[in-house]
């Protein structure tokens, strides 16, 4: 079956917004669509922040402790959804989702992940929820699902380039103790930020001369719960581009080149993650009954 095939939402860009020197296009739509029926739209998903907070889920280590992977136990009655790049802190270590999942209500799930504290193999209490990985990370994830690369040791190795450019110090080499130490640099990108328009679904985010990512979701309920978070994640990764001065890349041609790839993919199953490429892009999206939950895309 193909995603979208005569229900697709009619995406479009919104005018930029500048935060800072993070541009920031949201991508909109009047559509309020279920390829199924009329009650997705009214279908409850919560975060991971939601429920391991209220104690409605939690993650847990195997076991016997594997490094790529974590269990997911969804206690809510609800759908629980999670991003590609989303981070779990604490246990043995921190690590991050790799692809963008839905653990349906009362169930549990394996959960691919992969380490972002290089210098820590050590229990320090079960797992919270953290921050979101900043678009350079989630480009080498996105990159990992068509390419076979050492993500793990080029994930440490990005880490570790990030401590460096932006001065910034972790004992452990942890991407969470950047975010830490550069907080008050990341609150000034959205401390006057509110939230985009309503039909806003998601957005494409550029700094200096280069397109960050671009992230979206099947409806303005979903994208809203993710928005802050998404936006510090960008803003992380603008600080290092400051000082870049050049023309904007086309963010319309971007998402366009996105939408024409996805109008051609089949699927399969109920609830699947699928791959996205083209010459300009490595992505994937998040489909649940040919409903596209969430979708990240990042430049090549």
């Amino acid at each position: 079956m193909e995603i979208g095939k005569n229900t697709m939402p009619d995406y479009r860009l919104s005018g930029p917004v500048f935060l800072r020197n993070l541009v920031v296009y949201p991508i909109q739509t009047n559509n309020r669509y279920s390829h199924r029926d009329d009650t997705f739209d009214k279908l409850n998903l919560f975060t991971i922040d939601e429920v391991v907070v209220s104690k409605r889920g939690e993650f847990l280590e195997h076991d016997k402790p594997d490094i790529t992977e974590v269990i997911f136990d969804n206690k809510s009655d609800f759908p629980v959804v999670m991003l590609d790049g989303e981070e779990i802190t604490g246990s043995l270590q921190n690590r991050i989702v790799t692809q963008s999942n839905l653990v349906e209500a009362m169930t549990s799930k394996d959960i691919p992940v992969v380490c972002v504290e290089e210098g820590r193999w050590e229990e320090i209490g079960g797992f919270k929820t953290g921050y979101c990985s900043y678009p350079g990370i989630r480009t080498i994830l996105s990159k990992s699902r068509h390419k076979k690369i050492n993500t793990q040791q080029i994930i440490w190795k990005e880490i570790n380039r990030k401590l460096t450019v932006t001065r910034t110090q972790s004992a452990t080499s942890s991407m969470h103790d950047i975010y830490d130490n550069l907080k008050e640099e990341v609150v000034r990108y959205v401390e006057d930020f509110q939230s985009f328009n309503h039909n806003t679904v998601g957005f494409i985010g550029i700094a200096g001369n280069r397109i960050l990512g671009c992230d979206f979701f099947q409806s303005p309920e979903i994208y809203g719960k993710f928005e802050h978070k998404l936006l510090r994640s960008y803003a992380l990764d603008a600080i290092e581009y400051q000082k870049i001065r050049g023309n904007h890349p086309d963010a319309e041609k971007f998402l366009d080149s996105i939408l024409d790839v996805l109008r051609k993919k089949r699927v399969g199953k109920t609830t699947s993650n699928i791959k996205i490429k083209d010459h300009g892009f490595f992505g994937q999206a998040l489909v649940y009954h040919d409903d596209i939950i969430h979708l990240s895309a990042f430049p090549k």
